[in-house]
């Protein structure tokens, strides 16, 4: 499978992962801001309205989606349960679950593209807001989202390093099965 959209997403990815030189991925760090977090937050909250709008277009043709809520409407409407999709980094014990807040009961926009939109347009009050936690979250969040873009590709390679720990037994046995004679 050779498709730039997954490898621009490594390439964030990468970016990402050169910070956790610098700050632990831990949940004490989750405050900690920059502005390498804020460019990468930027970056990907783009790289997010790109692929939610093609996805949409891709499975809501001509319904309007031009913004995150409309997103949410078409997206939750098309994937019942992505507001449930869960992102594993067992490197760093950690589960993120970046669409949680799109649940239809009482869908809101996630706090990390809130925060998106916050450091874009108000940098100089909300800088905070370009923040490990939210970064990560919205890495995430782009993930989940070209997890369905290429809902019916094959297996997806280069696999992302964040998800990486060694050599997971279900990249080796396809979905946990066991080996043949194992």
């Amino acid at each position: 499978m050779s498709d730039d959209r997954w490898y621009y997403f490594l390439s964030i990815e990468k970016d990402f992962l050169r910070t956790i030189d610098f700050v632990e991925l831990h949940p004490d760090n989750g405050t900690a801001f920059s502005n390498e977090y804020a460019k990468l937050l930027l970056l990907i909250g783009s790289e997010v309205d790109v692929i939610a709008k093609m996805l949409c277009n891709r499975e809501a043709a001509g319904q309007n989606a031009s913004n995150i809520i409309h997103y949410q409407a078409i997206l939750t409407a098309r994937f019942a349960g992505l507001h449930q999709i869960g992102i594993d980094i067992p490197r760093y014990r950690r589960k993120v679950q970046p669409w949680l807040s799109w649940d239809p009961a009482n869908p809101i926009p996630p706090i990390w593209w809130t925060a998106h939109n916050k450091v874009k347009h108000e940098r100089d009050t909300n800088f905070w807001r370009a923040n490990q936690q939210n970064t990560l979250e919205a890495i995430c969040g782009l993930l989940a989202l070209l997890l369905y873009w290429f809902k019916d590709e094959g297996h997806l390679q280069p696999y992302p390093e964040l998800l990486n720990f060694g050599f997971p037994e279900f990249l080796v046995s396809h979905g946990g099965q066991k080996p043949p004679g194992a």
